[in-house]
């Protein structure tokens, strides 16, 4: 069995050269060194671990994906730090524009009933969202579902199926990864719009009936 190389004496810069060659021992390294700063400055500002985590997850898993075409003018922390920074004020407006849009289309009685037009849309996004988590391994929909839909904290998903914390970060960074592909096609801000409908109609059934 081969060794692990020691790469502490690398650079950050001279690591990521390794990475965009495709070295796995060399990204789980850039992993290792970053991963709590990027936790820590992302909890700085979401005010919330789950998000943090989803952030710096995401973030790192596309520096490995994306990692042939990244050119890095600055360096590497510098990279990480800015990437990190420009998704946080992504969700931030998005959750804005998702509790604008709450106080807006929920009437007296609490429920939005969507006109002709945006019932359709509606139901696209479902079928879309259905596809996209048929397409999930089991346990990756299971821990989505469990986060998504009835709202559990990570802790009590890794409590309710026996698994740990950070085994339920892998699987929710890999079901949004399948959302994500399955939903390029909508617009960042509408897509976030629909779901956000999705969540304050009354019950789906209502509309979505053949």
């Amino acid at each position: 069995m081969s060794m692990r190389k020691d790469f502490s004496t690398y650079t950050d810069e001279e690591l990521f050269l390794l990475v965009k060659q495709g070295h796995k021992d060399a990204f789980e390294d850039v992993y290792r060194r970053f991963w709590q700063e990027l936790l820590d400055a992302a909890y700085r500002r979401v005010k919330v671990q789950e998000t943090a985590m989803e952030l710096v997850q995401s973030l790192l898993v596309d520096l490995y994906l994306k990692r042939e075409t990244i050119s890095l003018t600055t360096s590497l922390r510098n990279y990480l730090h800015t990437s990190l920074k420009n998704r946080v004020l992504n969700t931030v407006r998005s959750q804005l524009v998702r509790n604008t849009y709450q106080q807006h289309v929920l009437n007296d009685n609490g429920l939005y009933q969507p006109d002709a037009a945006t019932t359709l849309q509606l139901k696209e996004l479902q079928r879309h969202i259905d596809e996209s988590c048929a397409s999930m391994p089991e346990k990756c929909r299971e821990v989505f579902y469990l986060s998504r839909r009835e709202h559990l904290s990570y802790q009590h998903i890794a409590s309710q199926l026996n698994i740990s914390v950070n085994t339920v970060e892998k699987h929710m960074v890999k079901a949004l990864k399948i959302l994500r592909s399955h939903l390029k096609q909508y617009h960042y801000i509408l897509f976030w719009c629909l779901v956000a409908l999705l969540l304050l109609c009354a019950p789906l059934s209502n509309y979505f009936e053949a």
